[in-house]
């Protein structure tokens, strides 16, 4: 694995929907696995002007605010996770089940049904049975059968998105990192800047990382 070059992380996620630049700091072997540090904010004015690429990692420890063998703390994790936000793209507002309705009955189909339903309404109400309910019969029936269905697909839609809610949690991808001095097992999107990551064969590579050992 190179040290890659890399960028200050702006936010969680980048606007353009790559990966958060929760740049690491560095990496080392331990067990078999390489560790690697992830970027904190804290530095010196005499490495703060380099890439984390190029400072040593005992640089990189002081400029995250980290330690190289035990990791960071439980506390320093909850702070920084509660600062930056988890390490996962930003995602857009999920639409409401009213936004989904209304979505539907924008469909070019649906939209030429309730123009055939108003043209029939019109008609029959210029024309000389206008007085007769009956006659209203087909434009109401098309309003119907248009309601129900943007309800049923609205409904069906919702459901889905729940569905692959619930699926993406479960094939979520984990990762080992060294904090409190133990190496232990979470989750990517837990992952923060500082964050001692232990890598081996078949891991996930959970954000932008630097090389150690």
């Amino acid at each position: 694995l190179k040290p890659c070059r890399l960028k200050p992380r702006v936010g969680s996620a980048t606007a353009s929907g790559g990966l958060a630049h929760r740049a690491p700091v560095s990496l080392k072997a331990a067990s078999g696995r390489r560790r690697l540090r992830k970027r904190g904010r804290h530095a010196s004015m005499a490495s703060a002007d380099l890439e984390a690429s190029e400072r040593t990692p005992e640089e990189n420890a002081a400029f995250f605010g980290t330690d190289l063998q035990d990791g960071l703390t439980s506390r320093e994790v909850a702070d920084i996770l509660a600062r930056d936000g988890p390490n996962e793209l930003e995602k857009p507002p999920k639409p409401t089940l009213l936004m989904l309705f209304i979505m539907q009955l924008t469909g070019f189909v649906i939209v030429l049904l309730m123009v055939a339903a108003v043209a029939s309404i019109v008609v029959n109400a210029t024309g000389p049975n206008k007085s007769d309910i009956l006659s209203y019969t087909t434009g109401k029936a098309i309003f119907v059968i248009v309601i129900i269905n943007a309800g049923i697909a609205a409904w069906t839609e919702h459901k889905a998105g729940d569905a692959l809610d619930a699926l993406s949690k479960m094939t979520q991808a984990a990762i080992y990192v060294v904090r409190d001095g133990k190496e232990v097992r979470e989750d990517v999107v837990s992952i923060v800047r500082g964050d001692l990551v232990v890598l081996g064969t078949g891991d996930v590579v959970p954000a932008d990382l630097r090389l150690v050992e």
